[in-house]
């Protein structure tokens, strides 16, 4: 019973978290861009607390529904994605591009009604959150030129315009 709380808590935040905290200019979400668009550190924390999510969703599926072939799939695909692939560059390029989003969205709502591959969805599905609070390259970039940096750090509206 409580894997299937933890797996509706956890299927719900597709729809709260980017309602309420996209864009938002709250305090906390304003430290939120700056730690991400300073630090190295953080956007590798972020990567690795969407692997450990993408593992925590797989585990309450199984525990779930304990018989679905489909978690193998969606497995493999994003251990091959964390794998060889560039996670930050890929993350970017799904924030900043509209055609990479789009395909990905439309390529999820095509797994979600496809039997047995509803975890692929899902998967592909984290990876669009993850990218909709990914930093821009612009706002990486302007934080490495030092008058920029002052200007982002006085000024949080330019930072949340350049951060999307």
């Amino acid at each position: 019973m409580t894997s299937k709380i933890l797996f509706l808590i956890l299927m719900s935040a597709f729809f709260f978290v980017p309602m309420i905290l996209h864009r938002s200019r709250r305090q906390f979400m304003t430290r939120f861009y700056l730690r991400m668009t300073a630090l190295v550190a953080a956007r590798k924390l972020y990567r690795l607390i969407l692997l450990i999510l993408l593992y925590v969703f797989h585990f309450l599926y199984l525990c779930v529904h304990y018989n679905d072939i489909g978690v193998v799939a969606s497995t493999i695909a994003f251990a091959i994605f964390f794998v060889f692939m560039d996670v930050e560059r890929w993350l970017q390029r799904l924030h900043e591009e509209r055609t990479p989003f789009c395909i990905a969205a439309l390529a999820a709502v095509v797994f979600a009604f496809t039997p047995h591959l509803f975890t692929l969805a899902v998967t592909v599905s984290f990876v669009l959150l993850a990218a909709l609070f990914y930093p821009s390259r612009i706002v990486i970039s302007l934080w490495k030129n030092k008058a920029d940096r002052k200007m982002l750090l006085e000024d949080t509206e330019m930072l949340i315009i350049y951060y999307y």
